[in-house]
């Protein structure tokens, strides 16, 4: 099997649909706490339902509904899409009565099949519709959900309690509120609770006051209260914005409580707001079309990278409101910039943990204590707890409008269990299926530390189902080639097989390949920024040091694979990051002078980012082929081309001493433009180039036809690209990279193996 025919198996394509008498079962969705309007219907009321389809699915849509008097239908109609996604929306009646019961008829042409709480059947779900009570309001969401006629609805799951009441600003914090027992859950409507107010709840035995669990605000600043937030309030101005393919992404790595406040005018501690209101033209002209948040919900102090959260819904409150939060993001949206968030879902804090022991009772952390590197670990058993984390992806998704979500420490999900198994396994693969069910144009990256191509496999397959993982491997042996070639002796043979990839489910879209994030320049985890490592030496920028980090993040952005990097490498930050570093406010990670001082080095940034974002043959999933390697030399030539003749040769070199007259193979003879040179003088590097172009003038080399002479000057990468592109298929020696492709990977320099150890003992802080 040829490579484009391999890809073509295995890429992640967006699921298209037509109308052509048969609903397509999968991507069709209702979730109850998003697809009602209002979501918890009162007083026999009328509400919309809506339901999630394929684009061009549907032909008719009906709901069934039956309050005790029999079947009434309700005609649907498509209200508009979202993504691949349409929306299909019914009026259900109001009624007199205290209960009904609903079920979606789903119609395309001739086939009509049905959707009820157990998902899709061929026949009508009987005693599986879906339930509105009116006197006990179990169809309430968990949380405080906001009745737009007024009013609050609370609930909450505190199976230990024998009696709970919601008290806040609304009621003078007094007992006014007695909650309704229902289950395990206690449910109140407060017709007095407005938006804003803050509240919590008080559970007996033991007169416990509690921060709501599924809290949307948390005011640190007083006690941990809950605040009641109306999602609906806020003014969003993106929906022209669709997330971009996954082979097409360029992640930037951003912390906020450390992007603003260095030498640009911004607040101490940073805001959500400031993030784009100073810095959106800098990410635009950066030319990255992702932006990574690191984790965004509330943790205990004023600063921390996120990795040390006491809640999966709120976010964090010192950088500013949830309506703050979403100007960020919609304000990214608007300028073509998709994001993620950071999850961190293995453990929580072991300081201001509220849902430790919640309602005196232990219920969401394993009793007796499973414990991970940076603590505790949930009770993914319970069904509750495992609701807990999977809707809160949801949340973001529906509220805050994310494209996807970065998961922190995979391997670290499953304490009690072994690998592909135990309830964290089971908790990750849901979480990956109910995305592809509903978000399937959203991306989940999980942090798989050492890399496991299960976690990647599809759960159809047996695996945990995410779309790609961090590409460990790739970090640690290119790396330890721009390290060892300081001393002359970096190995080829093992930069040029992660290039090729890990093997299945561990290439292409399914790798996202960096050389520097939060955690290489981590003080605390034993790391520093490349640049120090490089040149020790104040200000940390000499010729083999700007050199050498040049020549990495081109390989992360011209190898496959999902290219990202940290804030602050565009414009050779050499500042620490994390809570442990030395001589700078912990809020002030980035000197935004190095913007100015450095502006030849960003350049160099901004036209590899515009390379990769604009050559077809650069996508992630374009094919690839080392095509040169010289190891005595320290050089590597790598060949990028698409079908139509949109063909690349990159030459990388990690020779301390530069070549003139170096014979590099060429696909076919003529003219090849020279479009990107590092060392090129408008990147502050040697000037040393080709003048802008080649000819290929000898015969064959590295399995082709043809070949040229170049100079390669020292620590640099070097574009070329076809004058005139024809059609070519490519070379006909195998291209993918399975694992019997690849070549026997090396052995990992002790560096590289501390790399990889310290980043499982993070700070307090977390990692």
């Amino acid at each position: 099997m040829n490579l484009i025919a391999l890809l073509m198996m295995v890429a992640a394509v967006t699921p298209s649909a037509t109308q052509d008498d048969n609903v397509e079962w999968s991507g069709i969705s209702h979730l109850t706490s998003y697809d009602r309007a209002p979501k918890c219907p009162l007083g026999g009321e009328t509400f919309a339902v809506q339901i999630r389809t394929f684009n061009n699915d549907l032909s008719g849509m009906t709901v069934w509904t039956d309050d005790g008097s029999g079947l009434v239908s309700a005609g649907g109609v498509r209200i508009g899409t979202r993504g691949p996604y349409d929306i299909w929306e019914a009026q259900v009646p109001a009624t007199g009565n205290n209960a009904l019961t609903y079920y979606f008829e789903l119609i395309d042409g001739t086939d009509s099949d049905y959707y009820g709480k157990a998902g899709m059947s061929d026949n009508v779900p009987v005693g599986n519709e879906f339930g509105i009570d009116y006197t006990n309001l179990t169809h309430a969401p968990y949380g405080a959900t906001v009745h737009p006629g007024g009013g609050t609805v609370f609930r909450v799951w505190a199976p230990g309690a024998t009696t709970a009441h919601v008290r806040g600003e609304f009621n003078a914090w007094g007992l006014g509120d007695p909650m309704t027992r229902v289950g395990e859950d206690f449910i109140r409507f407060v017709p007095t609770a407005d938006a804003n107010e803050q509240y919590k709840y008080f559970f007996n035995p033991g007169n416990n006051w509690r921060t709501a669990s599924r809290s949307r605000s948390i005011n640190s600043g007083d006690n941990n209260n809950s605040r009641i937030i109306d999602p609906a309030t806020y003014p969003w101005g993106d929906a022209g914005f669709r997330t971009p393919p996954f082979e097409e992404m360029v992640i930037y790595e951003l912390h906020v409580g450390s992007f603003v406040g260095r030498n640009d005018g911004g607040s101490s501690p940073p805001k959500y707001r400031e993030v784009v209101d100073l810095h959106i033209d800098h990410l635009v002209a950066l030319g990255v079309n992702v932006v990574e948040l690191l984790p965004v919900t509330e943790f205990p102090w004023d600063f921390s990278a996120g990795y040390n959260p006491i809640s999966a819904w709120s976010p964090e409150w010192i950088w500013g409101s949830p309506d703050d939060l979403r100007y960020l993001i919609d304000q990214l949206h608007q300028n073509g910039i998709a994001v993620l968030i950071d999850i961190v879902w293995n453990h929580f804090s072991g300081s201001d943990n509220f849902l430790w022991q919640y309602d005196g009772t232990q219920h969401y952390f394993d009793d007796p204590v499973v414990d991970t590197p940076w603590g505790a670990q949930a009770d993914f058993d319970s069904p509750q707890v495992r609701d807990y984390y999977v809707e809160s992806a949801h949340y973001w998704f529906e509220e805050f409008h994310i494209d996807g979500f970065r998961m922190d420490a995979t391997d670290f999900m499953n304490m009690d269990g072994s690998p592909q198994s135990g309830a964290g396994w089971t908790l990750m693969r849901r979480f990956n299926d109910e995305l592809d069910n509903r978000w399937i144009d959203k991306i989940s990256i999980a942090e798989q530390l050492p890399d496991d191509s299960f976690v990647t496999r599809p759960t159809s397959a047996g695996g945990a189902g995410f779309d790609s993982q961090w590409h460990d491997r790739f970090t640690d042996d290119v790396r330890a080639a721009i390290f060892s070639s300081a001393f002359g002796d970096p190995s080829m043979a093992g930069v040029r097989s992660v290039i090729l990839g890990s093997g299945t489910n561990l290439e292409f879209t399914k790798a996202v390949n960096y050389i520097e994030t939060h955690d290489e320049a981590w003080p605390s985890s034993g790391g520093q920024r490349l640049v120090r490592t490089i040149d020790t030496s104040v200000p940390h920028d000499d010729f083999f040091a700007q050199s050498r980090t040049k020549l990495g993040h081109a390989l992360v952005m011209f190898s496959p694979g999902i290219p990202m990097f940290l804030m602050g490498c565009e414009f050779l930050e050499d500042s620490p990051f994390g809570a442990a570093a030395p001589g700078v406010p912990e809020d002030e990670r980035l000197d935004w002078t190095h913007a100015t001082t450095y502006s030849a080095y960003l350049q160099f940034f901004q036209d590899m980012i515009a390379l990769r974002r604009t050559i077809s043959s650069l996508r992630s999933d374009s094919p690839v082929r080392v095509s040169h390697i010289n190891e005595s030399g320290n050089v590597l030539g790598i060949h990028r081309w698409t079908s139509d003749g949109d063909d690349l040769i990159i030459v990388a070199s990690f020779n301390n001493s530069d070549f003139t007259d170096y014979q590099v193979g060429f696909p076919s003879g003529g003219t090849w433009n020279e479009i990107l040179n590092s060392q090129a003088d408008v990147y502050g590097g040697s000037g040393l180039g080709n003048g802008g172009s080649v000819t290929t003038t000898a015969g064959p080399l590295d399995g082709f036809d043809q070949s040229g002479f170049v100079t390669v000057p020292a620590s640099s990468v070097i574009v070329f690209q076809k004058a005139e592109p024809g059609p070519n298929p490519g070379p006909a020696v195998p291209t993918a990279s399975p694992r019997g492709l690849l070549v026997m990977a090396v052995a990992m320099t002790a560096g590289a193996v501390v790399m990889s150890r310290r980043r499982l003992v993070r700070g307090v802080v977390g990692a």
